[in-house]
């Protein structure tokens, strides 16, 4: 089956933003013309590979037995098109998501949605985001990241707090939206958190993934479906 363009652009996208997370974090990286591929252990819910052009099975395949020496077997995949078959080297299935594609336009009315800009409001963001859903010990934004003149950190911000949020990550054909989030799940939420991605650039469509109650969301904010990626993850690889 043929993979929409607009998947592609999608996978590309995100790869811009694993690459912004890898260095804010000090971790070694690098792309590939078919993959993402990180050297160093990935920062927590970020994959050691992420392939970026279908039919790349054999190659990706290659780098994926490398990652499983090099990681001891522990090894997660962004497989954005749903075209490897690794169930016999040991990998399953984390979840399954969609890639998004919203048409460019003329932003709506975000509310009273602000840019992050300095290190003490992204860590308000970052436990507010982690407050809503995304526990974990370790400091995933760091304040590098605000220097980094892609990617943005948006949010609704009143009572001294992050009501919601979420990332905006340009490249040069896109806009990709992810890591929304909402103290009090809303439906005005992700419609908002578009308006303020989009309001970074009318001109550029806004990508990302979804799956579940946030990808219900995500469509009746205006972005429809292009494909199908899965996370594929394993404790002990073996090629």
């Amino acid at each position: 089956m043929p993979v929409d363009q607009r998947a592609i652009i999608a996978a590309n996208n995100n790869a811009h933003l694993y690459e912004a997370m890898f260095d804010a974090h000090g971790l070694r990286h690098t792309r590939l013309p078919f993959a993402f591929l990180g050297q160093d252990a990935p920062p927590p819910s970020y994959s050691n590979l992420t392939i970026l052009a279908p039919n790349q099975q054999d190659d990706c395949r290659a780098e994926i037995a490398k990652l499983a020496q090099v990681f001891a077997g522990r090894v997660g995949l962004k497989d954005s098109f749903c075209q490897m078959e690794l169930a016999a080297n040991g990998f399953t299935p984390l979840f399954k998501a969609s890639w998004l594609w919203r048409e460019a336009s003329a932003s709506a009315d975000p509310g009273n949605w602000q840019t992050v800009e300095t290190p003490a409001d992204l860590l308000l963001w970052e436990q507010a985001w982690k407050s809503s859903g995304s526990p974990t010990p370790q400091c995933m934004f760091p304040p590098q990241l605000l220097c980094h003149p892609d990617v943005h950190f948006l949010g609704e911000f009143f009572d001294g707090a992050f009501q919601a949020g979420c990332i905006a990550n340009r490249s040069a054909d896109c806009i990709g939206i992810s890591n929304v989030f909402a103290a009090t799940p809303s439906a005005a939420t992700y419609p908002r958190a578009t308006a303020a991605v989009a309001a970074l650039d009318p001109n550029l469509p806004i990508v990302g993934y979804e799956s579940g109650d946030d990808l219900d969301r995500a469509l009746t904010a205006g972005f429809e479906t292009t494909g199908t990626l899965r996370i594929l993850v394993a404790e002990n690889a073996r090629f």
